[in-house]
């Protein structure tokens, strides 16, 4: 492994060259939030049962995945119009996950203190293994979903 000075150093200078100010700085692209963010799942009725009943989350729409007749494709709410939909693929069987370029890391939901709570309630209530960083009042939980998916939950401290 590289000295972490190596890395301090290479954050420095992407910050120096990306992080403009004023004038300079190129107009954003603004757009109007997240409709939907797209997963996959293995199986519809863990993934539904975890985002609603451990999570909290409205189940709002199944539909037949437009691209795969044979896949089901779920919408979840997750609030402030924003909605996480997750895809099945039954005929395809599992998919080989691979970490690295291109994957995903985690989902991160922000969350208000009275929902953290309410959460860890039910995480503890099955037994579902997480971590806690800082409080729910100011912190991060992290849970794991049925299929592995690491999803934050964070009131943004």
């Amino acid at each position: 492994m590289r000295d972490l000075n190596f890395y301090q150093k290479r954050r420095e200078a992407l910050k120096k060259s990306y992080l403009t100010a004023g004038e300079a700085a190129p107009q954003p692209m603004h757009t109007a939030g997240v409709d939907h963010l797209a997963l996959i799942c293995a199986e519809l009725e863990r993934t539904i049962g975890f985002y609603t009943e451990v999570l909290g989350m409205r189940l709002t729409g199944i539909m037949e995945n437009r691209d795969e007749p044979s896949s089901t494709h779920i919408f979840l709410d997750m609030g402030g119009g924003n909605q996480l939909a997750f895809f099945d693929f039954p005929e395809k069987g599992p998919a080989r996950t691979v970490r690295g370029v291109g994957s995903m890391h985690h989902v991160a939901l922000k969350a208000r203190p009275e929902q953290m709570r309410a959460v860890l309630a039910r995480l503890d209530e099955r037994r579902i293994a997480y971590s806690i960083h800082g409080t729910p009042e100011a912190g991060s939980i992290y849970v794991r979903d049925p299929d592995e998916i690491l999803v934050e939950l964070t009131t943004g401290y």
